[in-house]
């Protein structure tokens, strides 16, 4: 499935033009433009706007537009400008504009859709359609320029007819890059083609009115998952799954060798899909809009999996219950997450998976008891006491560095004495030696994190060993990365589910869902914005880098914004609200849904 990264650096100029296009485009036109009925079924991914100009504007009146268009943050837009100011000044030579010119340029509806192939060298084709809508001529324009320079000693451009067109197709003529895709691009009026095989182009402009039958609006995954993304949407995209994965065993019998080991390798690879029940996943899909009704953000991500659950998807059953925080929650929390998880199920999904039969009973086999007594019983000592519910919290402690952030973990318990034993019993097998503490009528145990030998640490991270704080209390499993933290929890206090802006996220929330999720936008800014003020942004984006091999490109990203043009806080808080997040399992699939808040006013 590899495309030579040359051919990669050669289509890149033409790629940022498409996804641009994606992102950014709209308003109807005139002419036809190829549909979902153009398409074939077997389609392995497509996005879609409907409406980009009107997205474009939708952008611009959100939350994050009204900031950008902020007076404060000129200056900050100003300096960022310049600093790209070669990179616009190459696209301005190369196609004659700019790149802001160039995203506001198409006009109509756009699509990228990506075609599985019978070519095991280039197993998908990449397909583009995009209105420009009165832009015609100045697209036309940019494309041939960008024609005319990709023309050279290393590349070859040829133009050939097909149904009143001209098809434009730039190959490279290095020999390194013989089985390399072209680009070829052609037009209609105003709507525009790229597409990185000929035979696939073709196809596209002779079914342009749409197929009779075997199209990508007849393929069962796609309307299913159209169905539950619903109207309203500005930006949707899928993926079918089966797809993906037949490539991924074509890919793997590709991989086998010559002769039988090729097919001996693909049917590995299916079998194991099938043991695993991972091919039960059908398709994935999802949407996205901007300022709509009471939102300023709105996006869906939708797993479609119908039928009864198999192999591994079967340990993720995660019922529909009255998710609310818990009151041990404290109000002043950045963010939540709880889910709702049949833990007894997934003891009994993981024990019977195909793969490995008994896999839980086993383990237990080689876990020796303290001091010769009986060893920890998955069953009986862990998935037993555990209720059904997981939390994460996280909070941000002052002053802001990039290991601010507090994270606690919890799980409910239905017999938090039966969970003490397996505590007890667990750090006996393994001869820890946790500092016991008490707080409050509270054991709490603090666990030095072993170092990891070789680990790289990010520049200005914390040295020496850290502390991870468990106890057992109100009914709950408590982890937590920093000892304050979880002291603050046992103490109590307000609760987030009692906090105003919590409410107000809540309303938002169907009274039964699988998971729930807040988020304090502004706390979370503000991590962002004390790290860049202070230099440790920077710091982190060199650490990272370093421990990934070192990139002199990605160290100078962190340049591009100066801490000295921000403006101050209060213009960004003046734009940020809160979010919130669900989930809800049915039995074909879950059905994510991620919202921030209009902000009355800002």
């Amino acid at each position: 499935m590899r495309i030579p990264s040359r051919a990669v650096r050669r289509l890149a100029p033409i790629s940022t033009l498409s996804l641009a296009w994606l992102l950014l485009s709209a308003a109807p036109s005139p002419a036809a433009m190829p549909t979902e009925k153009s398409l074939p079924s077997s389609t392995v991914a497509f996005f879609k706007v409907d409406n980009a100009a009107g997205l474009r504007e939708a952008f611009r009146r959100s939350q994050m537009g009204r900031l950008l268009a902020d007076p404060a943050m000129k200056p900050l837009k100003d300096d960022f400008a310049a600093k790209l100011d070669d990179a616009n000044k190459q696209l301005r030579e190369a196609v004659g504009v700019t790149l802001g010119q160039l995203l506001e340029m198409p006009e109509g509806a756009a699509w990228l859709a990506v075609l599985a192939k019978d070519d095991p060298k280039v197993p998908v084709a990449f397909l583009l359609a995009a209105d420009a809508g009165k832009n015609e001529k100045s697209m036309a324009d940019v494309m041939t320029k960008a024609t005319d320079k990709a023309q050279g000693p290393d590349a070859k451009v040829t133009e050939e007819k097909f149904q009143g067109l001209s098809l434009h197709v730039i190959r490279s003529t290095k020999e390194e890059d013989k089985n390399a895709p072209p680009v070829v691009w052609s037009h209609q009026g105003p709507t525009f083609y790229i597409a990185t095989d000929v035979d696939a182009l073709k196809e596209l402009i002779a079914q342009a009115d749409g197929r009779d039958q075997d199209s990508l609006a007849d393929n069962e995954t796609y309307t299913a998952i159209q169905k539950k993304i619903g109207t309203g949407a500005q930006g949707t995209w899928f993926i079918d799954a089966g797809q993906v994965l037949r490539l991924v065993t074509q890919a793997a019998g590709a991989q086998g060798g010559q002769g039988g080991d090729n097919a001996q390798q693909a049917q590995q690879v299916e079998a194991m899909l099938q043991l695993t029940g991972i091919n039960g996943l059908k398709g994935l899909g999802g949407s996205v809009a901007f300022n709509v009704g009471n939102f300023d953000t709105l996006s869906k991500t939708i797993v479609y999996a119908p039928g009864p659950a198999q192999g591994v998807l079967k340990v993720f059953n995660l019922p529909k219950v009255s998710l609310r925080p818990e009151a041990w929650v404290p109000a002043s929390v950045a963010s939540y997450q709880s889910v709702s998880w049949d833990l007894d199920n997934a003891y009994t999904a993981l024990n019977t998976l195909a793969i490995a039969p008994g896999l839980l009973d086993q383990l237990e086999k080689n876990l020796a008891g303290p001091e010769g007594g009986d060893g920890i019983s998955f069953q009986k000592d862990v998935f037993g006491p555990l209720g059904d519910r997981l939390t994460i919290i996280s909070d941000f402690k002052k002053p802001i560095t990039e290991n601010s952030q507090r994270v606690l973990f919890a799980v409910a318990l239905d017999d938090p004495k039966a969970f003490q034993n397996t505590l007890n019993k667990a750090i006996k097998m393994s001869q820890g030696a946790p500092k016991k503490r008490e707080f409050q009528g509270t054991t709490i145990y603090d666990f030095q994190a072993p170092n990891l030998p070789n680990a790289p640490k990010p520049a200005g991270a914390k040295t020496g060993k850290e502390t991870i704080s468990v106890a057992i209390a109100k009914g709950t499993l408590f982890a937590s990365s920093e000892p304050a933290f979880l002291e603050q929890v046992l103490r109590g206090g307000p609760g987030l589910a009692d906090a105003p802006e919590f409410q107000t996220v809540a309303k938002q929330i169907p009274e039964k869902t699988s998971t729930l999720g807040y988020d304090r936008s502004e706390e979370q800014a503000r991590l962002l914005y004390d790290m860049i003020k202070s230099g440790e942004f920077q710091k982190a984006i060199q650490g990272a880098n370093m421990a990934g091999g070192g990139n002199a490109d990605v160290s100078k990203a962190g340049d591009l914004i100066d801490p000295e043009k921000l403006p101050d806080f209060s213009v960004f808080a003046k734009y940020l609200s809160e979010g919130g997040s669900y989930g809800v399992m049915e039995e074909d699939g879950m059905t994510l849904n991620r919202f921030i808040l209009r902000k009355a006013n800002p």
